[in-house]
């Protein structure tokens, strides 16, 4: 190896990430990759157009599985998505990962983790097992989410609280909840789902989370 350049393409060739050329070519040239140096990329991933990494973004795919990302999603430092052991990832379209670190692990065997699209995961949340989130649906937080499914409805920019997707915030672990559209579960160090309640409870007039 003849330098740094030489020594990073080797070392992503042997663990199947794109070398920086490819990456740039390949998936830089329909996305935009603001640090090519620090994103990692499997080749085995099947990726969309118009969508944007920020530094230290790593999505691993396994042979045998699969991550398909879709069109104008935006990926903040230090989001990693995780998959294999026959399982998929399918994430849809203008979804947002940040600002925080998002750790998106599909490793349970058959297993699936789903995004619609216009949903956003905002703060430091690990996603595993199998989950299914809805149109427009969030999270919000630093949270654990173990086997959920947030009902899919209008994003954030809703007016209506009661027609707006499936909401999780807060902190703490979250495991085997339904929210449904225009509901909320506000954890506290754990989520309980005898403890959903309307968003309108929140959120009166059209605002952000």
């Amino acid at each position: 190896m003849n330098n740094i350049y030489d020594s990073m393409n080797y070392y992503r060739q042997k663990n199947n990430y794109y070398t920086i050329d490819e990456l740039m070519n390949k998936i830089g040239i329909n996305n935009t990759i603001i640090d090519p140096f620090s994103t990692l990329i499997s080749k085995e991933l099947c990726i969309g157009q118009g969508n944007v990494f920020y530094p230290a973004v790593r999505i691993d795919v396994s042979a045998d599985s699969s991550v398909i990302i879709g069109n104008n999603n935006i990926f903040s430092n230090n989001t990693v998505v995780f998959c294999e052991n026959h399982s998929k990832i399918i994430i849809g379209d203008s979804n947002f990962f940040g600002d925080g670190q998002i750790c998106i692990k599909c490793n349970m065997s058959n297993s699936t983790i789903s995004f619609s699209n216009n949903g956003r995961y905002d703060g430091r949340i690990n996603i595993y097992g199998s989950c299914k989130f809805g149109n427009g649906s969030q999270i919000i937080g630093t949270i654990n989410v173990y086997n959920c499914c947030l009902i899919g409805g209008e994003d954030y920019n809703e007016s209506d609280p009661w027609k707006r997707a499936g909401l999780i915030k807060g902190f703490g672990t979250a495991k085997n909840l339904t929210v449904n559209v225009g509901m909320v579960i506000n954890g506290n160090g754990f989520f309980d789902q005898k403890s959903m309640e309307p968003q309108i409870n929140y959120h009166k007039v059209k605002g952000n989370n």
